[in-house]
């Protein structure tokens, strides 16, 4: 029988929280893991983060205050299916939690009675399954590879997650196929998960006691909703990578038709299987060895019928110490089948930039930036209140607006530390926004002490505001010590100041050790 082992990777603690037993916990469960006959490989890690902070309303009340403790705990296992062996099949399994907790949630935020303070769906103590798959490689000669369990997929359609099982094909020829099929992570359900990748414009979860009338834009989310996808995309070359993907998400649970009571107090309700998200998307990157690449992505979503997003840059290395590139964006905003923003009017946003670094000379870089980005509005934004429908039913020209964008920033790094500059001045039809930052970190005795400090003063204005000009100041002051490898403890002081919400303060202490 193969001998078995067990590694364990170091456990990284951000801040105070009540953590340590969690990581002893992780520690156990690996070792236990490792009892069974097998010759693989296990890692497991952990992180913790206190936030501490407040944010109070330009107007003194109400205050938001919040008391967070993250934590999450990771276990890979690596060659469950035996020794290792580079051309046979392969067999591991991950898995990611996460909690976290707020102990600055006040009792009024949960109680469905307080119709000023009551927030839907606010947990105290989230646990998230992040994800919790087994994965095969290598399998029939090569071919099938295979994922089961809650996953992540990553294309030109962003960022995703769902519950089910993924398949796919490596062909020979540079190509592979995809598919997969299940239910998208939902937050509400029973099965630990959370609601960041939920379509927008729409706010779902339990409504377990809380009545019809409250909240009613807060939708019920009781059953799984089905998801499923494919995608064909480039292997094995170095000059090219493309991915062309396709998903589709459905809606089943039962939803309020309209926020507000009919004449005889009843709300209309609608159900059965609908459309929440289908969209088509593709991405792909041409490289030349020394010279650049060429990137490219579109996406169009076959629910609202439109082209929601696209974009192109170029970027290339004329000389060593000088790199150039230029970026081509447009982004229109789509919704979930159910959200009531499909029901309104929204555009898109253009933006072209510029990009270029120096190094001139060693430690010493510039980066600097400038374009243009172009808002389209229904009308004229100045004078729609006043502006009525014509004879054909439509509403004035659609207008642009335009913003001048540009940033400047330089980094310098030397044998005991860092400084950096930043200045950006964004301006046009809609307000302007300009300032800058400097920031200072340097290290003693060898890096045993650091110490660290930013300078920052941003002015803007809003043409929608009429109190013109605003000016903020903030500064940082900080420093560090480590009295032994891997481990800093640290304390910052931060003072911001406005006319709008006056002073602002914050004080933070960090620890960051590892064990294990």
């Amino acid at each position: 029988m193969a001998r078995r082992r067990l590694r364990t990777t170091a456990a990284t603690f951000r801040r105070s929280g009540p953590g340590p037993r969690l990581c002893v916990g992780a520690v156990a469960f690996g070792a236990a893991l490792s009892r069974p006959a097998g010759a693989y490989d296990a890692t497991v890690d952990a992180t913790f983060d206190a936030q501490l902070y407040q944010v109070t309303s330009p107007f003194g009340s109400p205050a938001l205050s919040r008391h967070r403790y993250t934590e999450t705990l990771s276990l890979k296992v690596y060659d469950l299916q035996g020794d290792h062996d580079p051309k046979a099949p392969e067999l591991d399994a991950v898995a990611r939690l996460r909690v976290d907790t707020d102990f600055g949630v006040s009792p009024e935020e949960r109680d469905p009675t307080n119709e000023r303070a009551f927030v839907p769906g606010l947990q105290t103590t989230p646990l998230d399954i992040m994800m919790a798959y087994v994965e095969g490689r290598n399998y029939v000669g090569g071919l099938l590879g295979f994922r089961l369990g809650r996953q992540y997929v990553v294309d030109a359609l962003g960022w995703w997650s769902f519950d089910g099982g993924l398949a796919r094909i490596t062909t020979p020829v540079h190509v592979a196929f995809e598919t997969y099929g299940g239910f998208e992570q939902r937050g509400g359900l029973f099965m630990l998960s959370t609601s960041r990748f939920e379509g927008d414009g729409v706010s779902r979860g339990s409504r377990n006691g809380v009545p019809v009338d409250l909240d009613t834009s807060y939708l019920e989310e009781s059953r799984l909703a089905p998801a499923y996808g494919f995608a064909v995309e480039s292997t094995g070359l170095t000059w090219l990578s493309t991915r062309l993907t396709y998903r589709k998400v459905i809606d089943r649970d039962t939803v309020l038709v309209s926020p507000f009571a009919d004449s005889s107090g009843n709300f209309a309700t609608t159900g059965g299987d609908r459309v929440s998200s289908e969209r088509v998307g593709w991405a792909g990157t041409l490289t030349a060895a020394g010279l650049g690449s060429l990137r490219g992505d579109v996406v169009y979503d076959l629910y609202s019928q439109r082209t929601s997003e696209y974009a192109a840059s170029l970027d290339g290395t004329p000389f060593p110490a000088l790199a150039l590139g230029v970026d081509y964006e447009y982004f229109v905003p789509t919704f979930d089948g159910d959200s009531i923003w499909n029901w309104f009017s929204h555009f898109g946003t253009t933006t072209i930039q510029g990009r270029a670094r120096v190094q001139p000379v060693h430690g010493l870089t510039f980066a600097l930036t400038g374009g243009v980005r172009r808002f389209v509005t229904e009308g004229d934004p100045a004078t729609y209140t006043a502006t009525t429908a014509n004879a054909t039913g439509s509403t004035s020209a659609d207008s642009s607006l335009y913003d001048v964008l540009g940033s400047l920033d330089a980094v310098y790094k030397f044998a005991r530390g860092t400084g950096s500059l930043r200045l950006m001045d964004e301006q046009g039809d809609r307000g302007k926004r300009r300032g800058g930052d400097v920031a200072l970190r340097h290290f003693f005795d060898d890096g045993r002490y650091d110490a660290n400090g930013i300078l920052s003063l941003y002015q803007w204005s809003d043409a929608l505001r009429p109190d013109g000009d605003v000016a903020s100041f903030s500064y940082v002051v900080g420093g560090g010590y480590r009295p032994f490898p891997k481990t800093r403890v640290g304390i910052e002081w931060e003072h911001s100041m406005n006319v709008l919400v006056g002073q602002r303060f914050r004080a933070l202490a960090t620890i960051d050790f590892t064990v294990l």
